[in-house]
């Protein structure tokens, strides 16, 4: 377990959260403030204060995979059938999929992607589109929104100074949550200088994209 990740453990469910992810979406602070007990000192997540299965569902609701569970007893979060790719209007990728990032397993089958280019924190998003007035509605071109896509796993590779190549079984959607495309293969932008967003079309070079 990275040294960035927080454990809460309660009597019926332990609850992790992973600082280096979270975008603040609020869903936690607002859906359970008794567990979630927002600007105070010392541990704030408390899994004690509500039933499990009612924790267990709002942490599935977490955009960003910064919170994860187990429980002691019953069923954990499963992946999901079919891998999905989201381009969120003015705002990050968001990923709910059996994946991997650079061949590394992840705890969780939820992420957001940075897509403007600026988080501090790549590749995860760390709410700088906001700061920096990224603009981009979350339209995806519809290619064949029909075909029945498969399942496997989806390995996210981070190009050097380049995009996110997908490699496996995924669907693209759009900011409405419409499927655009289902494929095996993609490269999608994260330097927010695309024309072609979500995908990328080589701007990357031209603005001197840098990141591992």
């Amino acid at each position: 377990m990275s040294n960035n990740v927080q454990k809460y453990e309660g009597k019926e469910i332990t609850v992790y959260f992973d600082a280096i992810r979270c975008i603040h979406s609020g869903k936690c602070v607002h859906g359970l403030p008794d567990v979630f007990r927002a600007n105070i000192k010392g541990p704030w997540i408390n899994p004690d204060a509500c039933n499990a299965d009612t924790l267990a569902s709002l942490i599935e609701t977490c955009p960003s995979g910064a919170l994860r569970y187990e429980k002691k007893l019953g069923a954990n979060e499963t992946v999901p059938a079919v891998n999905r790719v989201t381009a969120e209007a003015d705002g990050p990728l968001s990923v709910h999929a059996d994946f991997t990032i650079n061949g590394e397993a992840q705890a969780s089958p939820r992420a957001t992607l940075c897509r403007c280019g600026a988080s501090k924190t790549k590749p995860w998003c760390d709410g700088s589109h906001t700061d920096g007035g990224f603009s981009d509605a979350g339209h995806v071109q519809p290619f064949n929104p029909d075909e029945n896509p498969e399942s496997g796993t989806l390995d996210i590779k981070t190009l050097k100074d380049g995009p996110l190549y997908l490699v496996g079984p995924h669907a693209i959607c759009d900011a409405g949550g419409n499927t655009a495309r289902v494929c095996g293969k993609s490269a999608l932008c994260r330097c927010g200088s695309s024309k072609n967003k979500p995908y990328c079309d080589g701007s990357h070079a031209a603005v001197g994209f840098s990141s591992d």
